[in-house]
């Protein structure tokens, strides 16, 4: 025989331990189990997107900064470039005033003779010609031309050249060297 008997809960009743889990209660946990799992995927698609734009920054921050450093670079560069220039201009300057100051305080026999030289280490065949010069010069030539050994030319004088200047007048034409077109020649090739 098959009895069928009933169990009764008393809700409410005090002091007795409620030992079974109402169905709502299950409802509510499995609701609630999904609106965690929910919000746990959505949290972490929310994570993945923010590493993804913080790695974006800071590969933007990274070409930025790179960017900045490597104008700054240049522009020392510059800066460094224009300082050497003007460095090179200066001592240039400086070196062509001391020359100039050294060649301005040569005394005019040694002018001369180095106009000489000049014309002697230009002559490669030995030539007839005539070499005129300032009247006042004319002892201090002939000094030069006797110190060097051999005098090639016929040495005269010629009121319509300048000081320090030399002519040496030949078949094919005359040939003019003076102190100031060496020195101006000098500078201007430096």
């Amino acid at each position: 025989m098959i009895c069928r008997h009933k169990i009764e809960l008393h809700k409410g009743s005090p002091g007795l331990p409620q030992t079974l889990i109402p169905r709502e209660t299950l409802a509510d946990c499995a609701q609630a189990n999904q609106l965690l799992n929910c919000a746990n995927a959505q949290a972490g698609e929310l994570l993945n997107r923010a590493e993804k734009q913080c790695e974006a920054l800071l590969e933007k921050a990274g070409v930025e900064i790179w960017q900045r450093a490597d104008a700054q670079l240049k522009r020392w560069e510059q800066d460094r470039q224009a300082m050497c220039d003007r460095l090179e201009w200066h001592a240039t300057s400086i070196t062509h005033q001391a020359i100039r100051c050294l060649l301005d305080d040569t005394v005019e026999p040694k002018r001369l003779a180095a106009l000489l030289k000049q014309l002697l280490e230009n002559q490669v065949p030995e030539i007839n010609a005539i070499l005129l010069c300032h009247p006042n010069e004319i002892e201090d030539v002939r000094q030069c031309l006797a110190a060097h050994g051999a005098t090639p030319w016929q040495l005269h004088t010629d009121d319509t050249i300048s000081l320090q200047t030399l002519v040496l007048k030949t078949d094919e034409g005359d040939f003019r060297i003076s102190w100031n077109s060496l020195l101006e020649t000098f500078f201007n090739n430096k």
